[in-house]
C-alpha cells in the first residue's frame, strides 16, 4: 500500500492558561524542567537512547511562550536550583536559544527544532561516569579527558534516535567548538559553525557562568559577556554576541539591582539601546526596608528629578532579605524597546 505511511502523529501542545500569567509560565518551567530529568533517566536507562516525544510536546509549550512572553520566560531561566542543576541547565539552555533564534526571525516548526537540539546538546553525558560528573573538585586531565567524549557520544546517541531533528547531533557535537578552531573536539575544524550551534555555544556558556555550583561561584553577566567577547571575540560569532546582549541585557530580566539611589529593585524588562536603564519593579527603599507596595520604574524615562532612581549601579544581594525575582510577576510591556 504505497499511500500509507505508519509513523507517530505529532500533536501540538497547547498550553492552559495565558501566556501573560506569571504562574501559568512558572508551571510551564517547571514542566520542562521534569521533563528534562525524565529524558534524561530514560537515555541513560535505555543505553542512550532518549524518548523524543514527550521533550517535543514540551518544547512546543516552551516555543509559545518564548513567541508570547519571551520575557517572562527569560526571567525564569535567572531561578537558581543547586540540586538540580542539570535539568534546569537543559531547559535554560533551550530557552535562551530559542529566544535568540526568535530575534533573528525563526519561528514555527525550525524554532521547535532549535528548541529540541539545545534541550538535547549534553545528552552524551549519559555515557560519562557519574563520578566524574558529580564530582565536587576540579577534574584531573584524564578525567576531563573523559568528560569531553560527551560531545561525540552526543552525537552519536542523537544521530541512532529516531524522530530526532537533523539539526540535533550537529549541535551535540558542536557545541564546544569555536570559530577560531579552539575547543573541542580537539583537531576537528570547521570553516563555519551552524547557527543552531553557535547559539547553544552562547546560551551554554552563559547559563553555566550564571549558575553557582559546588565547584563554581555564579559569575555576574558583565563577566561572562566578557568570555564571549575575549580573544579580539574570535571564539563566538560578536554580531550573535551583541543580539544576545541586546536580549538579555547587561541586568536580565528577573536580576536583582541595586539603583543608583540606593533602592533594590528587580529588572522587568530590557531596554536595548542602553541596557543600565531597564525597567524595574522597587521591592526596598534606600533606606533598606522591604515595600509593603512595590512599583514599577522605567529607567529610560528621563526625569528632572535628581532623587528619582535614574540607572542600575549594579547587581544586588540583599543580605537578610528572601527574595524570588520570578515572584515579582515578570510580563511583558509589549514594548518594543526591549525586543532585539
Amino acid at each position: 500500500m504505497p499511500h500509507i505511511r505508519v509513523g507517530r502523529v505529532t500533536v501540538e501542545q497547547r498550553v492552559e492558561g495565558s501566556l501573560t500569567d506569571m504562574a501559568t509560565i512558572k508551571r510551564l518551567y517547571s514542566d520542562a524542567v521534569s521533563v528534562a530529568a525524565t529524558t534524561s533517566g530514560t537515555a541513560r536507562r535505555a543505553k542512550g537512547r532518549p524518548d523524543p516525544t514527550v521533550a517535543r510536546t514540551m518544547i512546543d509549550g516552551l516555543a509559545q511562550a518564548v513567541a508570547q512572553n519571551r520575557t517572562a520566560l527569560l526571567a525564569l531561566t535567572t531561578l537558581k536550583n543547586y540540586d538540580n542543576y542539570t535539568f534546569t541547565h537543559m531547559v535554560n539552555v533551550s530557552i535562551l536559544t530559542m529566544g535568540q533564534a526568535r530575534g533573528l526571525g525563526i519561528d514555527g516548526p525550525l524554532l521547535r527544532e532549535f528548541g529540541l537540539a539545545a534541550l538535547m546538546h549534553d545528552i552524551g553525558k549519559v555515557r560519562t561516569p557519574i563520578e566524574i560528573l558529580n564530582k565536587p573538585d576540579k577534574l584531573t586531565d584524564d578525567e576531563f579527558t573523559i568528560m569531553k567524549r560527551h560531545v561525540v557520544d552526543g552525537a552519536e546517541i542523537l544521530r541512532m534516535t529516531p524522530d530526532v531533528p537533523a539539526l540535533a547531533p550537529v549541535v551535540a557535537f558542536e557545541h564546544h567548538l569555536r570559530t577560531d578552531g579552539s575547543g573541542y573536539p580537539s583537531g576537528v575544524t570547521r570553516p563555519s559553525l551552524n547557527v543552531g550551534t553557535m547559539l547553544c555555544s552562547i546560551a551554554d556558556v552563559y547559563d553555566a557562568m550564571r549558575s553557582q555550583r559546588s565547584y563554581q561561584q555564579s559569575f555576574p553577566t558583565d563577566r561572562i559577556l566578557a568570555v564571549l567577547k575575549r580573544n579580539d571575540g574570535k571564539q563566538f560569532d560578536q554580531h550573535l554576541v551583541r543580539r544576545f546582549v541586546q536580549l538579555i541585557g547587561i541586568y536580565p530580566a528577573g536580576t536583582l539591582v541595586r539603583l543608583n539611589t540606593g533602592e533594590v529593585a528587580v529588572v522587568l524588562t530590557v531596554y536595548a539601546p542602553d541596557p543600565y536603564r531597564p525597567t524595574v519593579r522597587v521591592l526596598i527603599n534606600r533606606e533598606g526596608k522591604r515595600l509593603d507596595l512595590p512599583y514599577d520604574l522605567n529607567l529610560w524615562e528621563k526625569t528632572e528629578d535628581p532623587a528619582r532612581p535614574a540607572s542600575v549601579d549594579r547587581a544586588a544581594r540583599p543580605r537578610g532579605v528572601s527574595i524570588r525575582p520570578a515572584d515579582a510577576d515578570v510580563k511583558s510591556r509589549g514594548s518594543t524597546k526591549s525586543e532585539v
